[in-house]
């Protein structure tokens, strides 16, 4: 049986924050999986649900049209940042804005975002990835996952895997539909090249 495309997209390009900006890595992703540390006094604060929703939050209408072909086909897969404590938040606002059903996985609190998403690429094993920090989209290209990058501001620096590539956010949708076409069969390949009969002069 034919397993269909799917898409895991870093939920934060979708759900995006609308005072500041996004929580970026500063320092080089660790060579080594860093220790799990829970922080009791972050899980009080960082974490609280008025930091995820509105006002604080807007769901971005430009991303999740160019996300609904794919969800549509079932192919649609989120990651977040955000703890598990906070998933039936999430849940509720991603079924107000159309994606009800769209399955979520979560960076453990404490976890390293570098090394959660790529636990949960480990375990949705994506087609293709979507990402808005460079570092973390250099890391998961570098386990051989196809991952595009959605430029911000902050994503300034060259791209050193053959496995990314940095988009704009107004080309996710085409960037998408051209790197999921399915492989044509050969014999369609070879239909479509057949040259014309070339005529030779007598």
């Amino acid at each position: 049986m034919e397993q269909r495309p799917i898409v895991l997209v870093d939920l934060e390009i979708l759900d995006r924050q609308w005072f500041g900006s996004e929580r970026v890595l500063r320092e080089p992703v660790p060579t080594i999986e860093p220790v799990v540390r829970r922080n009791e006094r972050e899980r009080a604060g960082r974490w609280r649900a008025d930091h995820w929703t509105e006002p604080e939050r807007r769901i971005d209408p430009f991303m999740s049209a160019a996300l609904a072909t794919d969800q549509h086909d079932g192919g649609l897969v989120f990651m977040t940042e955000r703890p598990p404590e906070l998933h039936e938040l999430t849940d509720r606002r991603l079924a107000a804005a159309g994606f009800r059903g769209v399955p979520l996985h979560h960076v453990a609190l404490g976890e390293h975002p570098a090394y959660g998403k790529r636990r949960i690429a480990r375990t949705v094993r994506p087609s293709i990835t979507v990402e808005d920090d460079l570092r973390i989209a250099e890391f998961l290209a570098r386990y051989g996952y196809e991952t595009l990058l959605v430029d911000d501001r902050y994503n300034r620096g060259p791209i050193r895997s053959v496995n990314l590539m940095r988009i704009r956010r107004a080309d996710l949708a085409p960037v998408l539909a051209l790197r999921l076409l399915p492989d044509m069969p050969a014999s369609e390949v070879e239909a479509d090249t057949e040259l014309e009969p070339v005529l030779t002069p007598a």
